[in-house]
């Protein structure tokens, strides 16, 4: 796209009204590869059985564990006035 607006193919203009779309769909892409080769290198079970079994397993297991059980997070607003941290705040949505 550069090229062309430097080769002036397409004005400058142009080139910036593009730009903000093929940056997000270029990270886009990022995170799907990222997630992608992320899936292919973890172990076929994805499942503990217990709470005891969870807890015997390394800090990084239980990340990719719980990783892979989540969709979002969200954060709802703590409104006005002093703003202590509340974790009731805090919802995760699981899939």
């Amino acid at each position: 796209m550069t090229q062309a607006a430097k080769a002036k193919e397409i004005t400058v203009s142009t080139l910036l009204q593009l730009l903000p779309d093929l940056e997000r769909r270029r990270d886009e892409l990022k995170l799907e590869r990222a997630r992608h080769s992320k899936g292919r290198q973890q172990p076929a079970t994805q499942t503990v059985d217990s709470i005891e079994d969870f807890r015997s397993l390394p800090i990084e297991r239980q990340q990719a564990l719980i990783l892979h059980s989540l969709s979002t997070v969200l954060i709802h607003p703590a409104g006005r006035g002093k703003r202590r941290f509340d974790p009731s705040l805090i919802e995760p949505v699981w899939r």
